[in-house]
């Protein structure tokens, strides 16, 4: 029987994966929340600020949120992490029957004040998701998976069966897919790593070198593996695909957008003025607050992310941040802080 698939969000990322999707054969509806969005997009099939990238016309497009998700096998959420919430809020009022639907996070983010990894956000506003949640991440931009080039990622779940039938419907000879039962692990790496992705980009725009990088993945992983363990995520996965994997080529691609947002700031661009240039979310910009609070509610030091906060909220100078992460009190390079 050929499965359902609904994707909700037609970002960069969103219609990325229907067209990998329906490529395979699957009959997909992709969700685009603004009506006349939706009618553009259905006509034209391809993303004013993602243009190589073709929609195929047996994909549904739609503003109409109940033919996105009506007798869906799965449900892929692509949405801004800001909007996760809200997009679940309205599929739950519907009243759909979601008894089977595997849903999957393709999204990456701590939400602000409730600190909830995306997982956690859509099992409390759709209860009916039970167990069959999964988070899809890793060193996964869209803009090489859109062009074929070979990519990997994890498919991470409590219930393995989830992860599996995920995994099923992903893996294609360009894009492979593993599957991974510890689901705090995988998103919160694939959150975190955003934040240092900025620090990495403001380092790009004050004209710091390959030696000051190396340095920041390095003891930003460190940060993150610390936060992360805190927060419940095994040690192991921090090493993997949505650890170490999407640390590195996000704070090192040039498709990187909290790279590119870092960038604009390390070269005297306000938040404000760097958000607006780059047009498309950079999700670490609000993680970086989630983060630097969970750094307080776990009594945890934090300097890289301290810093980056301080950087986007309270208006420090990039070059002042750099002294004082290299001036902190000497220590260990294994010591603990």
């Amino acid at each position: 029987m050929e499965k359902k698939i609904g994707v909700l969000g037609a970002g960069s990322w969103g219609a990325t994966l229907s067209a990998m999707l329906s490529e395979k054969g699957y009959a997909v509806t992709l969700w685009e929340f603004n009506p006349d969005q939706a009618k553009e997009l259905s006509s034209w099939r391809t993303l004013s600020f993602f243009p190589h990238l073709t929609i195929p016309k047996d994909i549904v497009i739609t503003s109409d949120l109940s033919v996105c998700i009506n007798e869906k096998d799965f449900l892929i959420f692509a949405v801004p992490s800001h909007t996760l919430r809200d997009v679940a809020r309205q599929i739950a009022a519907l009243g759909t029957d979601l008894a089977a639907t595997v849903m999957v996070s393709a999204t990456k983010g701590i939400e602000n004040n409730s600190l909830k990894r995306m997982s956690e956000i859509i099992a409390a506003e759709i209860p009916q998701a039970g167990g069959r949640i999964v988070s899809l991440s890793g060193p996964t931009h869209a803009e090489e998976v859109s062009q074929k080039i070979p990519t990997i990622a994890a498919a991470a779940s409590v219930n393995l069966e989830a992860a599996r039938a995920a995994q099923d419907i992903f893996m294609t000879p360009f894009f492979r897919v593993y599957t991974n039962t510890d689901i705090i692990g995988v998103e919160t790496g694939g959150a975190l790593k955003n934040v240092f992705a900025i620090a990495a980009g403001i380092g790009d725009g004050l004209g710091l070198g390959d030696n000051t990088k190396a340095a920041l993945v390095t003891r930003g992983l460190r940060e993150l593996v610390r936060l992360g363990t805190n927060m419940g995520g095994q040690k192991e996965t921090y090493f993997g695909l949505t650890g170490l994997g999407d640390l590195i080529v996000t704070c090192f691609s040039r498709h990187s957008r909290n790279r590119a947002i870092g960038e604009k700031i390390g070269k005297g661009k306000s938040l404000s003025q760097a958000e607006k240039e780059l047009v498309m979310v950079a999700e670490g910009v609000k993680t970086a607050r989630s983060a630097y609070e969970l750094g307080i509610h776990y009594d945890i030091d934090l300097p890289i992310t301290r810093q980056v906060y301080q950087i986007l909220y309270e208006n420090k100078s990039p070059k002042k941040a750099v002294q004082e992460l290299m001036m902190r009190d000497a220590k260990p390079e294994m010591d603990m802080v």
